[in-house]
């Protein structure tokens, strides 16, 4: 992986509006769901849950990069997707007529809101666009807990977070990434239920680009990527 500027840094999580409340630890019991105004109000109210975090956090990255939205390649990662309204249209065939809603069918494509990618996996292909396009890339990651019957593996709550990158350093940058690269032994550490996310790797590269932090960050077992001053 090349260089790669970070440019903004979004989070959202339930009491956590963002990454800075988040890493003050200040919960705010009002914050229970993603705001996603970025989307028009009447897609807002089809959407899942998880299609509202993604846009919530997207928006916000691009907002502090002042990026067009419009104009940015994406990269989603997801560990598990859309199961919570796969698993909804799967019971609605055992309901009424056996005929799943066309809403949750819409929201449960394998190319809905988020793709089966790994924070590593989603910088490599991240830094791949940047090599050969330049200019900026988007990476937005989020899971929800997965509902019965899968509960038992889900321990964590809803969160998404988002990382705008740019092939080139440009003023009010706040980190550069690189040196991505395997090593052998170390894994992500990030407190909190958080820390159980499938995301949890890419929560502690937000801690640390958030916070400050400068050196090697473990951001998936077997993982680590450099953050150095921009």
């Amino acid at each position: 992986m090349r260089s790669a500027w970070i440019l903004g840094v979004a989070l959202w999580a339930p009491g956590f509006r963002d990454a800075a409340a988040w890493l003050s630890g200040a919960q705010e019991r009002s914050v229970v769901a993603p705001p996603a105004e970025v989307l028009p109000p009447m897609l807002r109210r089809r959407a899942s849950f998880l299609a509202r975090l993604t846009g919530e956090v997207a928006a916000q990255a691009a907002r502090e990069a002042r990026a067009d939205l419009a104009a940015v390649p994406v990269v989603f990662g997801s560990a598990h997707g859309e199961v919570a309204t796969a698993v909804e249209m799967m019971r609605s065939f055992r309901e009424g007529e056996g005929l799943p809603s066309p809403t949750r069918f819409h929201n449960s494509v394998h190319n809905a809101a988020a793709a089966y990618l790994s924070i590593a996996a989603a910088l490599v292909e991240a830094g791949a666009l940047l090599a050969e396009r330049g200019g900026e890339v988007l990476v937005v990651l989020a899971d929800e807990p997965a509902p019965e019957p899968f509960t038992a593996a889900a321990d964590h709550p809803p969160a998404g977070l988002a990382l705008l990158l740019s092939a080139e350093p440009r003023a009010g940058a706040r980190a550069r990434l690189s040196g991505l690269r395997r090593t052998a032994g170390v894994s992500p550490e990030v407190p909190g239920a958080l820390g159980r996310h499938p995301c949890s790797g890419a929560f502690a590269l937000v801690a640390a680009v958030a916070g400050g932090v400068r050196g090697a960050v473990p951001i998936a077992p077997g993982w680590i990527v450099e953050v150095d001053q921009p």
